[in-house]
């Protein structure tokens, strides 16, 4: 799943570990405010091991795990409430993993790529990436979603993400794009979850 070209460098298939609650890393003052419903959103990019800028964030969700996975597993259904996806096609869809190729505007540009996700329900995780095989205009792309149990019948959703244009654009722009169009992007899919998957983009005064 992309939201305004956000991902995460993952080249492995292990899950990223934020403890057995979920609230690995965020200090005193970032879990506060989780319980009160706020968004964390990263004060600055962090570095992967392999070197790579990646962007971080935290929400609370006011549905329970299951339904959290049931509503944002069905990648297909992002063009209802992402802005920036303009179309989304299903190449191919299995319980395992999904193929999907999207069309989005970005910096007035059309966009075209195709993504591969591969779900891990039993533990609530799920990432995706670049399909090689497809020429895309995205140079880089790799992202996860991964869900806690938080409180009663909430869950805490850890996202990260990363991507690259393959036109030209210096990366330091790129990462600040993401920042800056990060927190839109959520509070879009707060509201998606949030509704039971009755909101969607082009239905704001429902939100």
């Amino acid at each position: 799943m992309m939201f305004m070209l956000l991902a995460v460098r993952i080249y492995s298939q292990e899950v990223p570990d934020f403890g057995p609650d979920g609230l690995a890393g965020l200090s005193l003052e970032k879990k506060q405010k989780l319980a009160q419903g706020k968004i964390i959103l990263p004060e600055s990019a962090v570095k992967t091991p392999e070197g790579k800028t990646l962007i971080e964030a935290a929400l609370v969700f006011d549905k329970p795990p299951e339904e959290v996975w049931r509503l944002l597993s069905k990648t297909e259904d992002q063009a209802k409430y992402i802005d920036e996806v303009k179309k989304l096609t299903v190449i191919f869809k299995s319980p395992a993993e999904d193929n999907l190729e999207l069309t989005i505007k970005v910096l007035m540009k059309t966009v075209v790529y195709r993504q591969i996700h591969r779900f891990d329900k039993k533990n609530l995780y799920f990432h995706w990436s670049l399909d090689a095989g497809f020429k895309s205009d995205l140079r880089e792309l790799n992202g996860f979603w991964r869900f806690y149990p938080f409180g009663s019948g909430k869950t805490l959703a850890r996202y990260g993400s990363r991507v690259l244009l393959r036109f030209s654009i210096p990366d330091f722009i790129q990462t600040s794009l993401t920042k800056n169009n990060l927190p839109s992007a959520l509070r879009s899919v707060k509201k998606y979850v949030n509704s039971g998957g009755t909101w969607e983009k082009n239905k704001r005064s429902s939100s």
